[in-house]
């Protein structure tokens, strides 16, 4: 016969364990083919940028990256020229030409008109002579002439006449210029700037004709001091003096308003109408403006200038910034385009001034510029670049308005040039045209197969993880989910152990691959002149590179199944959320909020702890490194959540043991959140109350059996007393003559109605102890029913000489109880005081009616001294006698007490000496008074 369980094995064939093996190690496999294929398309930057736009090139020469990076070295060469002409005198770096602050901040950059920096730095400030001779077919250079042909009105006359000339180019200020050495600047920013707490405060005194004359406030005390300068007072009366305002100053509470009236000098003149601490920008000037000592010289000295002090330290420092980053983009030109380091071949035009800007000495003649034009077409891929996009010529597929842009924004003109470039196809020279070119040629080839490859390995790599992911926790045998021990980790744990185990191999493989493997490093520019390092993973050497790269592959891809297959059986399984560190962290918030009362000394006790810890920290300096602090924290929240923990589980312990002690022996102690110690108290607790509730349930089974044998044998003595009790009925209509007859009939007639008493008192104690009766409820008038019975029992009572004295306080005696019931407690307490109570003596019976309540009480002396507690009293068979020699059964009160407690009343004896005194109290009926 075919087994049923195997045939259902082999249908459920894709789920088996071997079937998953496969689909892992194909996986595995598909994984390294595209990593392959990624590294043989990565192993050059134009290949890989030829794949990304979509349609790759066969030959370097028309790919984009050969187009991309012709235009980044174009660039470069007009950015060189501007920077050449910014920077330079003759081909040589200046650092004494003078740069005009202002010209500079309105202008940005030198224009064929004007240059921001346009001097050359005189020698000496007294031999210095500005003139405003033009140079290099308009652009304005001022030429230094020293010795005997200088002279301060020369100096002069060439500042006045360079103010005039710049009126269009955004010098709004006429007077004195803002100029400094170009060399000085650049030092200065070097330093990068002095920063402003580095500096003196100023301060700014107003003149009454409201100009304004500024001190450095070193300078300023030592006037006030020597008083030279003095305050005027507000008030002659307020006892302020210079040296009062002085040490305000000094303390840092800055000028005081409104206690002075202004500044007078040594002989009384009023200078200054106000004066105030400087807000706005100032700095730690590291160099001399030429021609004065400080930017402060200028604006207290030219009307001009005066009340700007802030734009002057603005405008420095936005010139100072702008030089330093052009200076800095300057230094990094090098020699990379010169004649014979590269196959690129340039020409720069400048028509107005009727200059040739170019790498090759053969073109440098500007006679031969269209002849240099021509040649340059002939030499390989070539572009050429006029103003105007209809002249644009290329043999490439380029974009004119970019280049154009390119070329007019970053050469020194934007008007009246041409610039040609071009490339040696032939790549003669090994640069980095050569090196792409021979790169794109090894692995160029086949590049749209690799594609085909890498695009059919992630394809059937997909599919693995899906049908990994629909297998997932399932097998042949069952239909169960099957979760495996990492699965039961908590969901952000397994997460950072995955990403940690991925990483950890993945960068220390970066690490040794740095060590073991060739890596070529190729330095290459950028647009701006800046060189950019550039890493050939590949190079041209072995293929030990893809084969390590594969080896990353594969090692991400085990680590990614391993996550990723955990957390499809989590959704399955439902436990992302329920088995969370952060669902933990919501429900330690909620156990807190629910505990808070049991948890705040804990909480007191753990932030005075922090405190502690915070003031160590500061008293130690702060010395402590981040990853230390960041082990305490891990730590103190530890200890803080087990000391919650703890408090909670202590404080849940308690109220079990209260609940326990209260008499729910029921009560079981929740084990949730309990662990070590406190979880095995709980757990012998609850052992404790198992203990007591079995305890109970045999007691209530013996209470049971004793209930069961006295109602059985109180029915079996019934049958036969009942006869004795008809026989005596016979025996007595008989009319024996005999008097000792009669006196037996008549003993026995007594003990057989005895005995049928104390029969029923035992089935009725019985019934009450066992809850075995039906009570119907009414509204009753409890003093009537209470006069009634004394009525009935007046006789009783005086048989033995007792007299009752009644006592009814209060109207509206109404309760609501049973009838009969009622009447059994009273006839039993009654019955009580005429067979205990002393002959001869009183019985107080008292009736009190409050506003919720109806109490009753009956008080007299005992015949018999009372040595047993009143509890005792209240026991089945125990009575008062204990002799024993009256018709007592010792039920009487125990019913009474049973009956009065099921009605929702309350029973009480008291004792004192041989005082007997019993109480009941039921619940009034309102609105009855």
């Amino acid at each position: 016969m075919r087994d049923p369980k195997g045939a259902d094995m082999n249908q459920k064939w894709y789920r088996a364990g071997i079937t998953k093996a496969i689909l892992v190690i194909t996986a595995h496999i598909m994984v390294v083919v595209m990593a392959v294929c990624y590294m043989h398309i990565a192993l050059s930057p134009a290949i890989r940028e030829e794949v990304c736009d979509g349609d790759p090139a066969e030959k370097y020469k028309d790919s984009s990256d050969f187009a991309s990076r012709m235009r980044t070295y174009s660039a470069r060469a007009v950015g060189e020229i501007s920077a050449g002409k910014l920077f330079e005198t003759d081909g040589e770096y200046d650092p004494d030409k003078l740069v005009d602050v202002e010209l500079y901040y309105n202008t940005g950059m030198l224009d064929e008109d004007e240059s921001p920096i346009q001097v050359n730095a005189p020698d000496s400030e007294e031999d210095s002579n500005i003139s405003g001779e033009k140079k290099d077919g308009g652009q304005t250079e001022t030429m230094v002439q020293t010795g005997e042909e200088t002279d301060d009105s020369n100096a002069v006359k060439a500042e006045e006449k360079a103010g005039e000339e710049t009126e269009d180019s955004g010098v709004k200020h006429k007077g004195r210029r803002l100029i400094y050495r170009l060399g000085d600047l650049l030092t200065w920013y070097e330093d990068n700037h002095a920063e402003q707490s580095a500096a003196e405060q100023i301060v700014v005194c107003k003149r009454t004709d409201d100009t304004f004359r500024y001190y450095e406030i070193s300078d300023f005390y030592e006037l006030i001091k020597s008083e030279e300068l003095r305050f005027i007072a507000a008030d002659d009366d307020a006892g302020l003096t210079d040296q009062n305002i002085l040490q305000d100053m000094e303390y840092g509470y800055g000028m005081p308003e409104g206690i002075f009236r202004g500044i007078q000098d040594q002989e009384g003149k009023l200078l200054y109408s106000d004066c105030w601490l400087y807000d706005g920008k100032y700095a730690l000037e590291q160099c001399k403006p030429v021609g004065a000592e400080s930017l402060l010289e200028i604006a207290n000295e030219e009307p001009e200038w005066n009340g700007q002090l802030n734009e002057m330290y603005t405008m420095l420092d936005i010139t100072i910034d702008g030089l330093g980053e052009m200076y800095a983009t300057y230094q990094n030109y090098g020699d990379g385009l010169s004649e014979g380091d590269t196959n690129f071949s340039y020409i720069y035009v400048d028509i107005r001034n009727k200059r040739v800007y170019t790498n090759k000495k053969e073109y440098e003649a500007y006679a031969g510029v269209q002849a240099s034009l021509e040649d340059i077409k002939k030499i390989g891929n070539y572009a050429i670049v006029r103003p105007k996009l209809a002249d644009f010529d290329s043999n490439m597929d380029l974009e004119a308005e970019d280049w154009r842009d390119v070329i007019k924004y970053t050469g020194p003109v934007s008007e009246d040039f041409i610039f040609a470039a071009a490339v040696d196809i032939s790549y003669p020279i090994q640069d980095e045209f050569y090196r792409e070119n021979s790169l794109y040629e090894k692995w160029g080839v086949g590049v749209e197969k690799t594609i085909a490859w890498a695009a059919a390995a992630a394809f059937v790599f997909l599919v693995c993880a899906l049908w990994l992911a629909v297998v997932a926790g399932r097998s042949c045998g069952d239909e169960e989910l099957h979760l495996n021990g990492f699965d039961r980790w908590k969901t952000e744990l397994a997460a950072a152990v995955v990403i940690a185990g991925w990483a950890a191999l993945v960068f220390a493989g970066g690490a040794a691959a740095d060590l073991i493997l060739p890596v070529s490093v190729v330095s290459q520019m950028t647009e701006n002149g800046i060189i950019q390092q550039t890493t050939y993973l590949g190079g041209t050497e072995s293929l030990l590179e893809i084969a390590w790269f594969s080896l990353i592959a594969g090692w991400t891809c085990t680590m990614f199944l391993i996550g990723f297959l955990s957390l499809v059986r989590r959704l399955k399984a439902k436990t992302v959320w329920e088995n969370s560190i952060l669902r933990s962290g919501c429900l330690f918030v909620e156990l807190m909020v629910q505990n808070l009362n049991s948890i705040l000394k804990t909480i007191a006790l753990f932030g005075a702890f922090m405190l502690v810890q915070l003031f160590l920290y500061i008293e130690i300096g702060g010395t402590i490194s981040f990853g230390s602090i960041l082990i305490i924290l891990a730590g103190d929240t530890a200890a803080f959540v087990w000391l919650c923990f703890k408090a909670v589980g202590k404080c849940r312990i308690k109220e079990g043991i209260q609940h326990i002690a209260g008499g729910e022996v029921q009560y079981t102690i929740s084990l949730d959140g309990l662990f070590g110690e406190q979880k095995e108290t709980a757990e012998l607790l609850n052992r404790i109350s198992e203990g007591l509730d079995a305890a109970l349930a045999v007691n209530m089974k013996n209470e049971r059996l004793k209930t069961d044998l006295i109602t059985n044998v109180s029915h079996d003595i019934k049958t036969p007393l009942t006869s004795i009790i008809n026989y005596v009925e016979l025996l007595k209509q008989e009319q024996f003559e005999d008097p000792k007859l009669k006196r037996y009939i008549e003993v026995l007639e007594q003990k057989s109605q005895r005995l049928k008493t104390l029969t029923e008192d035992v089935v009725e104690a019985s019934k009450v102890s066992s809850g075995n009766i039906t009570l119907e409820y009414m509204d009753l008038n409890f003093a009537e029913m209470l006069q009634q019975t004394s009525g009935e029992f007046e006789e009783k009572f005086k048989a033995r000489g007792l007299q009752e004295i009644l006592t009814l306080t209060g109207e509206g005696a109404v309760i609501r109880a049973d009838g009969r019931r009622t009447w059994r407690i009273l006839e039993n307490i009654y019955n009580n005081a005429a067979k205990y109570a002393m002959e001869g003596t009183r019985i107080y019976a008292d009736l009190t009616v409050r506003e919720l309540e109806v109490s009753f009480s009956l008080k007299n002396i005992s015949e018999q001294p009372l040595n047993i507690s009143a509890d005792e009293l209240t026991e089945r068979f125990i009575r008062g006698d204990i002799s024993r020699s009256t018709e007592g059964s010792g039920l009487g009160l125990s019913i009474a007490k049973t009956l009065t407690e099921m009605q929702g009343g309350k029973f009480q004896l008291y004792l004192d000496g041989d005082l007997f005194k019993v109480m009941i109290s039921f619940p009034r009926v309102l609105g009855t008074g």
